[in-house]
């Protein structure tokens, strides 16, 4: 649809402590202030001098964009507190501290410290939050939880920060958790909750069942959920977690996702009974895209169950997580341990001093497919683990195990290559493999074994042993280029001249330094540290990558303008780290907002068909989803034919191919492709293949027909740009032509948001998003486009959206065509509970404009203005609310503001409504502030 509309950008001035927008600003927001030890209720609140005294006060009121609760630095709260208000991506509101002193404390055994329900846009930081239950970890209570984030309604929510907090509980044999983030929705939910939720330094410790969550719980079959959809862009970055009778972090239900930076040790260790669930110090569930790296996990034990107790887990009804840069040691369990998954990958982590004494298994790293949702996914598939140093230190232990632990699909297209393995000397039990049955590792090589001269090689696979390398070769197939040497305790060289330099093409921090030498088991790689204050300590912590060339590209979370301070430190294959370090340091540029782009090849799920991308054949009536994922080829296929949809490959038989994008919300989008479409090969008989473009059920691209597409000439994927609403189907189609030879077609869409609505109505297809509430309404033809238009003069109310949207710009084209002789009346509702609960700005040929909102059924004025509407005339009129503050607009000019100090409606849905005449709405945009 093309805009009629002029979107004016948003800027957020800091200097000026205000919200600008074309020619009028806001202020951003209002601080308060509460003390438990001077406060006073029925003080303003405004300042230091009279501040509140309870959280009570802060839960019975509902908060604007930009507003800001300080609690004081000392004082302590014995009471809960519940949130209430969205904040905006620019105006959060936060709740933190002020004043000198130790952390403000808020202290409860209520289910939870710190909630809220349905909301976005909020900052919790610098607090003390406290979980003081009595009761213990497996007793039947309501779990006390520190902060408590819920979503059970429909909305765009997103933009949570909890920041630099510290929680704690009462102990690790309590009914006690940390943070949780939580979606409660039905079986069938599977598109997104909530976005941009960022969990990051915060101390948590001293609790029973977890420090961080993020989950799904499905209220109709009360147990898990399984979509992969709920949560986009999760990160937990940057915390320290420690003693917990179960769970360190967990991250679940999420896509696009990063685990980062976090320090997790002494868990798992409640002794009592009763605990089923397995403890694990970092670990994913039913996600897809997650990045687990540069955290540090040692001491987990297994809370009394005698299962896992790992330090970094891919559980079950994950794919493409990717653990990487990590260091696990010295656990009960392992370092590293999978469940069912696929398209995983286990790389460059160093492992050592794990006991392997729970039931996945022996190895420092071990791989099992156990699952509770064999329905879903079973079986493990297509994992890589590669490049780690695994050091086997431990009685009884192996570098790399596997077990066939629940039943399912078979285990295909795993493999162990490239791995440093460190077999310590006079350790009994130990050996390199031991390998299950059932549980096949497809390739294992070019490892390199380091142990004392003379040590025998162990392995074992299917129940049969091997004690030489030979025999283990000769009988597998396995280690045919891989090495045994000596082990070698000497550090390597130090690097030296060391450089940094902002590269703003690439947004990156370019380093570079003199190459380190090492005369022992030779250089493997370099570390690189990073951190914002200079004379740093090198850890896990602070690492962003690894190279094994003497220069290295920085894109690691980078920041605009910050000065960043760099490390460089040489390690050998053996581990042994080089006692000095080169430094270096830069100042980043800028680096511009991230585009919400959804590509074909990097986006494809291999469960469930999720979460954004849809695999389908047509077979000119019904679209059916592809039925099976064939792990090797990477494909969806329907399992009779050749018929397929790959990460970046279509290929059709007697049905189309069909590639299918479900529009996760309203908004403008672009479609293109990172390549040309061409058939990959030809052959006798080929005759090409034809592919089109749809919208729902309409065709976009070519204008009619196909486009054809044969062997050695490639065809442009069109640039096409237009609106979509959530749930629209935008379908990649691929038909064989005339029969199926050599049809393989690549083709690798890509779609990518410019604008984003809450709703986007043209009325070109139907008006089947709003709800007649009163009044006769139907969708006709005006002036070549269609228009929603009402005849009753009686009165009219149609209304669209949820209940939760809260701050947002409604903008609409209005004609006012036809009006009684006292004049007629043309509505914009907004936050609308029903139809006698509600705020609008009408506009009126008699009376002019205002903004009005009723209660109960009775109206009262906020701001009015006369002014002329021309019965006949378009007139593109919006309305503008953030928090409590109005903005009406004509043309795109402010005609009038009001602000409501009773703040009556924060959240609720949109409406058109007349009175006294005939009234076309177009164009109706909502666009979230």
């Amino acid at each position: 649809m093309a805009k009629k509309c002029v979107f004016v950008a948003l800027i957020f001035v800091i200097a000026m402590i205000v919200f600008v927008h074309n020619d009028r600003a806001y202020a951003a927001g209002t601080t308060y202030y509460v003390s438990s030890s001077t406060g006073n209720d029925n003080n303003n609140g405004t300042s230091a001098g009279t501040p509140w005294q309870t959280l009570a006060k802060i839960s019975n009121l509902t908060f604007n964009p930009g507003d800001k609760l300080l609690l004081k630095s000392g004082d302590t709260w014995n009471e809960s507190v519940t949130l209430n208000g969205s904040g905006t991506a620019l105006l959060p509101i936060q709740i933190t501290a002020y004043g000198s002193g130790s952390k403000p404390i808020i202290r409860s055994s209520a289910p939870a410290v710190v909630s809220m329900t349905n909301e976005s846009g909020w900052i919790i930081s610098g607090l003390d939050i406290e979980c003081t239950t009595t009761n213990g970890l497996t007793s039947s209570t309501t779990t006390n939880r520190a902060i408590d984030i819920t979503y059970n309604a429909e909305g765009a929510w997103s933009n949570i920060t909890i920041d630099g907090n510290l929680v704690r509980g009462p102990g690790i044999n309590s009914n006690s958790e940390g943070i949780l983030i939580s979606a409660v929705y039905p079986t069938n939910k599977h598109s997104e909750v909530a976005r941009n939720i960022v969990i990051s330094h915060n101390e948590i410790y001293n609790l029973g069942w977890r420090a961080i969550g993020v989950a799904g719980w499905d209220n109709t079959l009360s147990n898990n959920h399984k979509s992969s959809a709920l949560f986009r862009n999760v990160k937990v970055h940057n915390n320290v977690v420690f003693q917990l009778g179960n769970q360190g972090i967990v991250i679940g239900n999420s896509n696009y996702s990063t685990i980062k930076w976090n320090l997790v040790h002494d868990a798992g260790q409640y002794a009592g009974t009763g605990v089923t669930w397995g403890p694990g110090g970092i670990w994913s569930v039913a996600s897809s895209y997650v990045d687990v790296m540069f955290n540090e996990v040692y001491n987990m034990s297994d809370s009394n169950t005698g299962h896992d107790a790992s330090g970094l887990n891919i559980d079950w009804s994950n794919e493409y997580v990717n653990v990487q840069y990590n260091y696990a040691h010295d656990n009960k369990g392992n370092g590293v341990t999978t469940m069912a998954n696929i398209n995983s990958r286990i790389t460059d982590n160093k492992v050592k001093g794990n006991r392997g004494e729970t039931s996945i298994g022996s190895g420092q790293i071990a791989l099992s497919d156990f699952t509770a949702d064999t329905g879903r996914y079973s079986g493990l598939k297509n994992l890589v683990v590669a490049n780690n140093l695994i050091v086997v230190d431990q009685a009884n232990t192996s570098a790399l195990s596997s077990k066939d632990a629940s039943p399912g699909d078979p285990w295909s297209g795993n493999s162990f290559q490239n791995n440093r393995i460190i077999m310590a000397n006079g350790i009994s039990g130990t050996s390199a493999y031991k390998i299950g049955l059932s549980a096949p590792v497809d390739l294992i090589n070019d490892n390199r074994f380091y142990q004392v001269s003379g040590t025998a090689f162990q392995a074992e696979r299917f129940g049969v042993s091997y004690n030489t390398m030979a025999a283990w070769r000769s009988a597998s197939g396995f280690d045919l280029g891989s090495t045994i040497s000596a082990l070698d305790s000497v550090a390597p060289g130090n690097p030296s001249g060391g450089l940094a330099a902002w590269n703003s093409g690439s947004l990156s921090i370019s380093l570079s330094w003199t190459a380190a030498s090492d005369t022992g088991s030779g250089l493997n790689h370099y570390n690189i540290y990073r951190s914002t204050t200079p004379n740093f300590t090198p850890a896990y912590s602070n690492m962003v990558g690894e190279s094994t060339t003497a220069s290295f590209t920085d894109r690691q979370e980078l920041q605009s303008g910050t000065a960043y301070y760099y490390l460089i430190e040489a390690e050998d294959n053996n581990g042994n780290i080089s006692s000095g370090t080169t430094s270096a340091g830069a100042t980043s540029g800028t680096i511009p907002a991230s585009t919400r782009k959804y590509e074909a090849d990097k986006d494809v799920g291999a469960i469930s068909q999720g979460p954004v991308w849809y695999y389908h054949k047509w077979n000119g009536t019904t679209y059916t989803p592809l039925a099976n994922y064939y792990a090797p080829w990477r494909m969806w296929r329907d399992g009779s034919t050749f018929l397929s949809v790959g990460e970046n490959l279509q290929s059709p038989d007697g049905s189309d191919s069909v590639r299918t994008w479900l529009a996760p919300e309203d908004g403008e989008i672009t479609l293109s492709s990172n390549e040309a479409i061409h058939l990959l090969n030809t052959g006798a008989g080929a005759d090409g293949v034809n592919v089109k473009i749809l919208k729902n059920n309409a065709q976009i691209w070519p204008a009619s027909g196909w486009q054809q597409v044969i062997y050695g000439t490639t065809v442009s994927s069109p640039a096409i740009t237009l609106d979509v609403i959530k749930g629209d189907a935008i379908r990649f189609v691929v038909n064989q032509n005339s029969n199926n030879l050599y049809d393989t077609v690549y083709w690798n869409p890509i779609l990518t948001y410019n604008s984003i609505y809450l709703l986007s109505e043209n009325f070109e297809s139907s008006a089947g998003r709003w709800t007649v509430q009163s009044g006769s309404w139907s969708v006709v033809t005006d002036s070549g486009s269609k228009k929603y238009r009402q005849t009753d003069y009686s009165g009219s109310l149609a209304t669209a959206g949820i209940d939760s949207w809260s701050n947002y710009t409604l903008a609409s084209d209005i004609q006012i065509s036809n009006t009684a002789g006292s004049g007629g009346f043309a509505n914009l509702v907004f936050r609308l509970t029903d139809a006698n609960h509600k705020y609008f700005v009408y506009i009126s040929n008699m009376h002019g404009m205002a903004i009005k909102k009723t209660i109960a059924g009775t109206q009262t004025v906020l701001a009015s203005k006369a002014y002329t509407i021309n019965v006949g005339t378009t007139y593109r009129v919006s309305v503008e609310v953030i928090g409590n503050q109005i903005n009406l607009y004509v043309d795109g000019i402010l005609q009038l503001s009001a602000t409501d100090p009773a703040f009556t409606f924060s959240k609720g849905r949109i409406g058109l409504e007349t009175y006294n005449a005939t009234v076309l709405y177009d164009n109706v945009i909502l666009t979230e502030l």
